[in-house]
């Protein structure tokens, strides 16, 4: 069975992810995951404020690093360390000034720069009881 990681955080467009994000409409700031203006019940003036947005699906490496050992949880990935297999994340720049937090997919880990162009994709997360979960990453353009 295959299902997203989580529900309103991104949707799949083809081989892009498009993340859903926020902004306030008085000061332009964005935000990933997106504010839930449900959140702020009693508050009209901040619901009103808050806009839904689409996130670019194009970016640059800001940062990364590799995950070498199963991390704790809430990861959802199998944490056997004789199954663990080791990953990159890292910090993409989107165009609307937010850093995301991602897995960087289809990368040997030394040929990634800091400021290399990155376009979204997805990749699937397998559970330890078989369930394959999909989530956004980030993978090197071209």
């Amino acid at each position: 069975m295959t299902t997203l990681i989580t529900e309103g955080l991104f949707r799949v467009d083809g081989e892009r992810a498009v993340l859903f994000a926020s902004r306030r409409r008085s000061s332009g700031a964005v935000k990933f995951p997106a504010e839930r203006p449900e959140l702020f019940d009693g508050a009209p003036e901040i619901q009103d404020d808050i806009e839904a947005i689409e996130l670019s699906t194009h970016g640059s490496l800001y940062t990364f690093t590799t995950q070498e050992f199963p991390p704790p949880l809430p990861y959802k990935g199998n944490r056997d360390p004789k199954v663990f297999k080791p990953y990159v994340v890292g910090f993409v720049e989107l165009a609307e000034g937010v850093l995301v937090e991602s897995l960087i997919v289809d990368a040997d880990p030394a040929d990634l720069q800091i400021g290399q162009p990155l376009v979204s994709t997805t990749t699937t997360l397998e559970t330890p009881d078989g369930t394959s979960l999909v989530t956004f990453a980030f993978r090197p353009e071209g």
